[in-house]
């Protein structure tokens, strides 16, 4: 398979991982069968080394709308979905491509350390019914270390049904850095992420293309996303992929973690009862302010 990043006599960083891989994608002695790179041991440490990175956050906020967050406290779960309901069409298009031997299902979380007032309004509801729930690495841990998880779709009613369980070792799942990427003139693509070792790499078109499923255009970097990510063999769906739409991860929450870690969004009502945003008072979105009406 060519190279590969050796975890024990080698530091990683992300050029590193990404410089192995781009090796072997580009090797005029392999014949490429497809447009997947997922049978690649480079790719397969790109994963792992953005996996490591990502499980070691301290915060991993979640931004929703109230009603969310709320079903998330209540039912005790998260839901990973499919992705075809994001609001960045190229993740919505990429995240799971049609040539991948697996089906991916993920919720996204922010690792920064403070609130951001792009990400409360784009997730947490312009009406400023949203709250955001700020979790910590114990308890994600804990919800991947199920014996089993349920996969299934929302009905109508907007209630989770169930359409099969999967033992816990016919899933992979991982906690993933994002990757934010630029295009250039020339066919290559700057790929980095300030936080990580190795910054930023500029590799081929043809070798980002198989790690587009990890990766979001540069101007939603603000985000410093990282994921929850569900990887499922598509034949372990039993032909349910297309109706399988998320993965329902059960959290346990303790007494005190509504109370510490679930805030409400900087310009709330006062209708959520959860902790005030640190942002309270400090922001105002109401853009219409003062705005004159149109003529009916």
């Amino acid at each position: 398979m060519g190279e590969r990043v050796s975890t024990k006599e080698t530091k990683w960083t992300l050029a590193s991982v990404l410089t192995a891989y781009e090796k072997q994608v580009l090797r005029d002695d392999v014949l490429c069968h497809s447009q997947s790179q997922e049978h690649l041991e480079g790719y397969k440490d790109v994963l792992a080394f953005l996996a490591d990175r990502g499980g070691m956050h301290r915060e991993y906020k979640h931004y929703a709308t109230r009603a969310r967050i709320a079903g998330i406290l209540r039912d005790s779960a998260l839901y990973l979905t499919d992705g075809a309901s994001w609001n960045d069409k190229y993740d919505r298009e990429h995240f799971n491509p049609f040539f991948m031997s697996t089906k991916r299902f993920g919720a996204c979380f922010s690792a920064s350390s403070t609130e951001s007032v792009a990400m409360w309004m784009l997730y947490g509801g312009m009406d400023g019914n949203g709250a955001m729930i700020n979790f910590d690495r114990r308890t994600l841990q804990g919800a991947m270390g199920r014996e089993s998880y349920e996969c299934g779709w929302f009905g109508t009613d907007g209630r989770f049904q169930c359409l099969m369980e999967l033992p816990a070792d016919r899933l992979r799942l991982r906690l993933v850095d994002i990757l934010y990427f630029q295009n250039h003139a020339d066919g290559n693509v700057t790929v980095g992420r300030s936080s990580l070792e190795g910054g930023r790499h500029v590799m081929s078109g043809r070798a980002f293309n198989g790690i587009g499923q990890i990766a979001k255009h540069r101007s939603w970097s603000y985000e410093n996303e990282v994921r929850l990510v569900a990887t499922i063999s598509r034949l372990d769906l039993a032909g349910k992929e297309s109706r399988v739409k998320c993965v329902k991860i059960p959290i346990d929450f303790d007494g005190s973690f509504v109370a510490d870690r679930v805030f409400d969004s900087p310009v709330s009502d006062d209708e959520g009862n959860y902790r005030d945003s640190e942002l309270r008072g400090t922001v105002d979105w109401n853009f219409c302010s003062g705005c004159a009406k149109a003529d009916a």
